[in-house]
């Protein structure tokens, strides 16, 4: 099981990069450009962090966030 922290999140969050993708990569986590990740798994978007909490996210939805993200991993 991968497990997605909140400072996987913020990572994804303070990206540079519009097109910033949290991948999984054997077993590790990575924000990347959404080019970079070819052969990962995308987890989340920076686009849909965006459209789901705006510009600022939270502590507490950071935390939230993350373990939805881990539960659904470890689902697939």
């Amino acid at each position: 099981m991968t497990e997605i922290s909140p400072d996987d999140i913020r990572v994804l969050a303070r990206s540079e990069h519009s097109d910033a993708v949290l991948a999984v990569r054997e077993g590790t986590t990575a924000v990347v450009p959404a080019g970079k990740a070819v052969g990962a798994t995308v987890v989340y978007t920076r686009q849909d962090l965006l459209a789901e909490y705006g510009d600022e996210i939270t502590d507490i939805e950071a935390e939230v966030l993350a373990q939805g993200l881990t539960a659904r991993t470890s689902e697939a």
